[in-house]
């Protein structure tokens, strides 16, 4: 399998590029900046260019199977909402998936990100509520992802990830669609693992699910 994975230099796009390499796919990873991955495998092939150039978007995803996403917020960028990179990311990336018939996708979310399924608990109400109050911008940049990936195209899903800062991973992860009780936390190695079972998980099409430690 081809998979393409943009934010591939965070703790969780690394976890991902080892899980998926570790089952014998390719991977394309795309940087934003030169010499921030210092993963090498032959099976890895890493990118660096701007999300905000369409030609090279459109070379990387072309001819993939599957593309993921683990870009999040700058969570240093204050409370005044100036503008949102990781939103206009992913309007970039479903744009040339659709141009290229590219279908499947993965991106990592909050659950700020809304659910038809979410009923009122701790897990969908908490990190919704508290970026909203205190971190404007990336509350902002996570309803730019639920809106873009619910009305396009792809066959998408959404893991959706609370305190991914555990230490340790457990007996692995379990997952709630916010319709039953979920926990807040979950390891990085867990979130990625999830993000790659995914991928081959058809029911999870169109919805998003909340990863957290067993």
């Amino acid at each position: 399998m081809n998979i393409v994975i943009f934010g591939a230099n965070g703790q969780i796009g690394q976890q991902f590029i080892n899980i998926a390499l570790q089952h014998g796919n390719k991977v394309k990873a795309f940087l934003r900046r030169e010499g921030s991955l210092n993963l090498k495998h032959e099976n890895l092939e890493v990118i660096v260019g701007s999300l905000t150039e369409e030609k090279v978007v459109t070379e990387v995803i072309r001819g993939q199977d599957v593309v993921v996403s683990t870009l999040g917020p700058n969570l240093n960028g204050g409370r005044k909402v100036k503008e949102l990179p990781i939103r206009d990311a992913h309007e970039m990336i479903l744009k040339v998936m659709e141009a290229q018939g590219v279908e499947r996708f993965i991106t990592l979310a909050t659950p700020a990100a809304k659910s038809n399924a979410d009923k009122k608990q701790i897990a969908t109400v908490i990190p919704s509520l508290m970026p909203k109050l205190f971190f404007p911008p990336g509350y902002q940049e996570m309803k730019g992802i639920e809106h873009l990936v619910t009305t396009s195209k792809a066959d998408w899903t959404v893991v959706r990830i609370i305190n991914p800062n555990v230490k340790t991973d457990g007996n692995g992860y379990t997952i709630s669609f916010g319709d039953t009780k979920a926990k807040m936390g979950v390891s990085r190695k867990n979130a990625a693992k999830c993000m790659y079972d995914a991928i081959g998980q058809n029911e999870w099409i169109g919805k998003m699910p909340i990863v957290f430690n067993k």
